[in-house]
């Protein structure tokens, strides 16, 4: 099937960008759309276009009734697990 699943992930330089800082971000840390692009470096218009595939993915959940909306990163999260691991296997495989 195309695309694969790491093609989606990799397509756009922001979703990297946004995965990166969420990499970082401890569990049920809460941002809003604009802390969310500071925190990945990259506009807010990037946040907006890609935050459906974020939530469809679970590496964030909304916050119900926050004004202006707020998003947690959930305390468990496959695809952060995934790649937490994947990040850990490349810093081994490249520091050796």
């Amino acid at each position: 099937m195309y695309p694969s699943g790491w093609r989606i992930l990799v397509q756009h330089e922001s979703i990297g960008h946004i995965l990166d800082a969420l990499l970082d971000a401890l569990p049920r840390a809460e941002c809003t759309k604009s802390e969310l692009a500071r925190m990945a470096g990259i506009s807010r218009q990037s946040v907006y276009t890609h935050l459906d595939v974020l939530l469809e993915l679970g590496v964030l959940e909304p916050l119900k009734d926050s004004s202006p909306p707020r998003y947690r990163v959930p305390s468990k999260s496959d695809i952060l697990e995934r790649l937490h691991e994947l990040n850990g296997a490349v810093n081994r495989t490249i520091s050796k």
